[in-house]
């Protein structure tokens, strides 16, 4: 085809224009699907909600453990300080060498000893 055919056919082509009713209705459905595309979507309640409660119980469990950890520590100080040596001793002293372990067990014994003769 020539340009001139082209120019032809393009000019002499005349839509059908309806009226501004239906192009007003046509608009609006357009529009209305570009809004429903556009809307923020809501969101339940559970998905909201459920992050906060999960970091919650993380927080208490943490927590939870950090004191069952000190509870501990204070049971380790405790024994250390209100138990008596020897007592003590005889746990932590597994490291010891037999004459070492022989020598306190004789020390505990004068200890029970003078401990008698007092009564």
């Amino acid at each position: 085809m020539k340009d001139q055919e082209l120019h032809d056919i393009f000019h002499a082509y005349r839509p059908e224009m309806g009226g501004e009713e239906d192009f007003m209705a046509r608009l609006n459905e357009q529009m209305d699907a570009i809004d429903a595309k556009q809307q923020p979507r809501i969101i339940p309640f559970y998905r909201r909600v459920l992050p906060w409660a999960a970091g919650i119980a993380a927080v208490i469990a943490v927590a939870f453990l950090f004191d069952k950890g000190r509870q501990e520590l204070q049971t380790e100080a405790y024994i250390q300080t209100q138990l008596p040596e020897y007592y003590y001793n005889r746990y932590s002293a597994s490291s010891d060498s037999y004459e070492e372990i022989v020598n306190e067990i004789e020390r505990s014994g004068r200890q029970l000893e003078n401990a008698i003769a007092q009564l």
